[in-house]
Order: structure tokens, then C-alpha cells, then sequence
């Protein structure tokens, strides 16, 4: 019998508390995504003051906690915004729960997410499953690397033929798994943000608390984890850099970025090839690619993962401002000509983003802005 729901900031929660979470989560591989640690949940609330943590128990004891941020009418989002990719309640292994009725009892009037994390314990009906890349190097590189050669014979030629003609038309090729240069990190923010102009995203990277997250991960505030700057440097420039982070013996890839000068040679393609190489040398035997942008992703996996597109809804709908708004676009996304439809999902999407990463009024209001611009100077 489960008792009454329990809602804290995650501030006021004591050190045991965190404990037990750590030992819900310890050993279920479900939940192995670094995403998923309390640990990571408890940074994000150090950085924002802003996280409730959601907790349920039974006459066993803990059978789970949900961190989120609360929004505007009841809405909640992932602990971490657009940079969380893996989300959702962790779960006893013995028990279960409905998405819907948890939303329900905690009076939350929804989630919004692209990573809800699906398993047996968890009962969802998503809008959309997609499936996360996986690299698993349980049996080494080589044995590994041979499968994958057999099953994309044209793509590891192609791999092969870019490494070749990068190390001739350049002196110096040099990648590194652990890059400790402060000036390398600093270059692979430089490049993303750069990215996020030229193509007009929202820059999720300029909030101050997106940099004091990435800062304190880098200096280790969180025990059980880990981040780790590839690189992949051309006659000492940065030609590709990825920032991922380690929870036991995974390694997710994270902030990814390239240098558009070395473009003709795919370098982030090369780059993640060396990082799947180096893994277990370095005690590592997954690597998660996510389901997002790359279409190479597929070529290095040999796993998949299934995860969740919200929005999920609670079993009994609350009925408020922000609820019918979104059904309403909702609804002309799916009943309005294809442009169109496209159109109000790609607002919806920046919109979805601004509110993730922005924590003040006055932050919001500038990306709104921001994002209005190109629109306004079409209708001039």
C-alpha cells in the first residue's frame, strides 16, 4: 500500500535521503544513464534552487523519487533542462508505476519530455518511442569493430578513407580521450555557441547556470561522476571535441561540436570512431549516441534503447490556462496543412527550449525576442 505522495525541494532533503536514492538506483540497469544519478539531480538544484524531488513509498519502504523542475501551470520538465537526455522516475526492481497516475497523485499537470527512460517499471503511453544508439564493447574493440565492418562494410571504408586523407593533407593528427587543456573546452563552447547563431537556435549554453553546472561537473562535485573532453586536434588546432559524461561504465555523449574549416573531413564522425576505440582501455563498455541529430549514429551501435516523447498527461487532466493552450496548439499541429503544422511545431519546440533553459522572467522575454526577429524581418 503505497503512503501519501511527498514533494521536496531538493535543498531541504537530507543526506540520508540522497543515500537511499543512490541505493534504488545502484545496480538497475534501466537507470545506468549518468542523467539518472540523484547526485546530478542535486547539482541542478544547488545551480538553480529550483528542483522538487518527488517521492513514494510503500510498507517496503522507497519505491521511487522523480526530480523536476515545475513550470508555469503546473507543467514539469526534466531536472536540467535540454541538457538532461534521460529522464523519468527511478523505480524499485520489484515494483512498478503508471506515468498518468503519478502525475495525478502528485498534482502535476504534466511533463514534457524527448527522453523519458522506458523499462518494466514504468508504465507510459508516450506520443513517440525512439531508440538511443548503443555501443556496446562488452567482447573489445576488435571483435566489436569487426562485427560492425561486417554488417557497414561502406561506411567503415569510407571511416578508413577519411582517416587517410586527414593524415596526409595535414603534419599533425593527434587525438586525445582525456583532454585535461582548459583551452580545448573553452574552444568547444566557443564553436557550439557560434553554431547556435548561425543557425538561430536558442544558445542553451549562455545562462549562468548552465555554466556553473558544467564547471562544477569538471571539478568533480559529483562522486559517481565523471565528464571527459575528447579531442581531435589537426596541426594543433581543435578539429572536433566531444564533452561526455561517465556513470560507471558508461559514457554518454553530450556536447559535440566541430570546427566548420575541417568540415570535408567528417571530423566529429572521426572523433567518436577514436572514442569508441579508446573505451575499454580506459574500463568503459557502453557508449550512448542518443536517438538525436547524426546519421552515422547508427553505424557504431549494436544496442538500442528505447525512450519516450511526451507530453504525458495525468490520469484525471487538470484543467488550467497553460493545459488548454497546449492542447489547442496540439491540436492545430495535427489538423493544420503540412507547412503550417511544421511551422507551429518548430515555434512550439524553441518555445519548449527557451522555458527549459531560462530560469528568469527577463531571460525568457530576450529569447522570445530573439527568436521573433527572423519572423519580423520576413513581414518587413
Amino acid at each position: 500500500m503505497l503512503s501519501s505522495p511527498r514533494t521536496f525541494n531538493s535543498e531541504n532533503l537530507p543526506d540520508e535521503m540522497w543515500t537511499s536514492f543512490r541505493e534504488l538506483r545502484r545496480g538497475q540497469k534501466p537507470y545506468a544513464s549518468p542523467f539518472l544519478d540523484p547526485d546530478f539531480a542535486r547539482l541542478i538544484g544547488k545551480v538553480r534552487n529550483d528542483v522538487s524531488v518527488f517521492v513514494e513509498q510503500d510498507q517496503d519502504g522507497l519505491l521511487a523519487y522523480w526530480p523536476m523542475h515545475i513550470g508555469m501551470g503546473g507543467w514539469a520538465r526534466a531536472v536540467g533542462g535540454s541538457f538532461s537526455d534521460r529522464n523519468g522516475p527511478v523505480v524499485r526492481a520489484d515494483a512498478n508505476i503508471d506515468i498518468s497516475r503519478f502525475l495525478c497523485d502528485h498534482n502535476i499537470s504534466g511533463f514534457r519530455t524527448t527522453g523519458l527512460v522506458l523499462c518494466d517499471q514504468i508504465e507510459a503511453s508516450p506520443v513517440e518511442t525512439v531508440y538511443a544508439n548503443i555501443s556496446d564493447l562488452a567482447q573489445g574493440w576488435t571483435q566489436f569493430a569487426a562485427t560492425q565492418k561486417q554488417v557497414h562494410t561502406k561506411f567503415f571504408k569510407k571511416i578508413a578513407r577519411l582517416h587517410r586523407k586527414l593524415a596526409k593533407e595535414h603534419s599533425e593528427v593527434v587525438f586525445t580521450f582525456d583532454d585535461k587543456c582548459p583551452k580545448m573546452f573553452e574552444r568547444l563552447i566557443t564553436i557550439k555557441r557560434q553554431n547556435f547563431a548561425h543557425t538561430r537556435r536558442h544558445d542553451v549554453l549562455r545562462p549562468i547556470w548552465v555554466k556553473q553546472m558544467l564547471d562544477q561537473l569538471r571539478q568533480g562535485a559529483c562522486p559517481d561522476l565523471k565528464t571527459i573532453l575528447s579531442t581531435l586536434r589537426v596541426d594543433g588546432q581543435l578539429a572536433a571535441a566531444e564533452f561526455n559524461i561517465q556513470s560507471g561504465d558508461l559514457l554518454h555523449g553530450w556536447l559535440v561540436a566541430f570546427a566548420p574549416e575541417f568540415g570535408k573531413y567528417s571530423p566529429g564522425m572521426l572523433l567518436t570512431h577514436k572514442i569508441l576505440q579508446a573505451l575499454p582501455e580506459h574500463g568503459l563498455r557502453y557508449y550512448d549516441a542518443g536517438a538525436g541529430h547524426g546519421h552515422y549514429k547508427k553505424y557504431f551501435a549494436n544496442s538500442q534503447s528505447p525512450i519516450a516523447y511526451g507530453p504525458f498527461r495525468p490520469q484525471d487532466r487538470v484543467s488550467n490556462l497553460v493545459s488548454m493552450l497546449g492542447e489547442t496548439w496540439a491540436f492545430m499541429e495535427d489538423n493544420t496543412p503540412e507547412n503550417m503544422s511544421k511551422n507551429l511545431e518548430r515555434v512550439r519546440r524553441r518555445t519548449d527550449q527557451i522555458l527549459a533553459t531560462e530560469i528568469t522572467m527577463k531571460q525568457r522575454v530576450l529569447g522570445f525576442s530573439k527568436a521573433a526577429l527572423p519572423f519580423m524581418s520576413k513581414a518587413s
